[in-house]
């Protein structure tokens, strides 16, 4: 997939969360087709299995794969905080987040949000974070999702019998909605999930994780998807001038 289409993608999928956003008041019409299936666990491996390289040089702002895209106006690349078994904890500003990332990927962040990708760009995981304005608990948020999730799946299903779809709702609170065969004008149909969870710092902001994948390597990366949901942490960011990413704690 190229980052042209991660992008666009994502850009996509912020607006339609804004738009979910803005519309929970009035409501959404019950779908006629719901999605029956929910899943209620995601398989997480090991970041060793997904990194593609020995050591984090990838994410070396001084890399020439780094400063092409920042000359590109990609964004900024991630200031990694610490170094651990095949990955890194990296500072998200836009999301007020530490990420995982496994060795070899690269990390931006445009100030929007945070994007982890491969070097030939055909898996993504883009982090952004958005204020709960509008609902009055995390269930009521669930459940506002899975009924545009229902709506826009419902959609796709009558234009292309191969695409697929499945309800996520885990037991720490997590949920989301998992695609499979999505043909976007794409070269290839790839497949996509989207998770939410509450920000590890603030109750009030929904963090969105949405991984898009090529169909073969979905049920792959789905497990790194899983790891990166699990294991941000809640990042304070300095206000004014003081910008030292040193004074943001990290956890043991």
């Amino acid at each position: 997939m190229k980052l042209a289409a991660i992008a666009n993608n994502t850009a996509r999928g912020v607006q339609v969360l804004i738009v979910l956003l803005m519309a929970c008041a009035a409501g959404f019409a019950r779908s006629q087709t719901p999605l029956l299936v929910v899943e209620t666990t995601l398989s997480a491996g090991q970041y060793a299995a997904f990194a593609l390289a020995k050591d984090s040089a990838s994410f070396s702002p001084d890399s020439a794969e780094n400063k092409d895209l920042l000359d590109k106006g990609f964004g900024f690349p991630v200031s990694v905080r610490r170094v651990l078994d095949a990955h890194v904890l990296a500072l998200a500003p836009s999301a007020k987040l530490l990420v995982p990332a496994p060795f070899g990927w690269r990390a931006f962040d445009d100030g929007k949000r945070v994007r982890l990708f491969t070097p030939a760009a055909r898996v993504g995981i883009v982090i952004n974070a958005t204020p709960l304005e509008g609902f009055e608990s995390w269930d009521e948020t669930r459940e506002a999702v899975w009924k545009h999730a229902r709506e826009t799946a419902a959609a796709r299903a009558k234009k292309d019998p191969r695409y697929q779809a499945r309800l996520i709702r885990l037991a720490d609170g997590a949920f989301g909605m998992r695609e499979a065969n999505i043909y976007d004008g794409e070269d290839d149909p790839y497949s996509s999930v989207t998770l939410f969870r509450q920000h590890p710092a603030d109750p009030q902001t929904a963090i969105r994780v949405n991984l898009f994948a090529p169909v073969a390597d979905f049920e792959r990366y789905l497990a790194l998807a899983a790891l990166v949901l699990r294991d941000m942490q809640g990042a304070f960011m300095a206000q004014g001038l003081d910008m030292n990413v040193e004074r943001i704690p990290v956890r043991p």
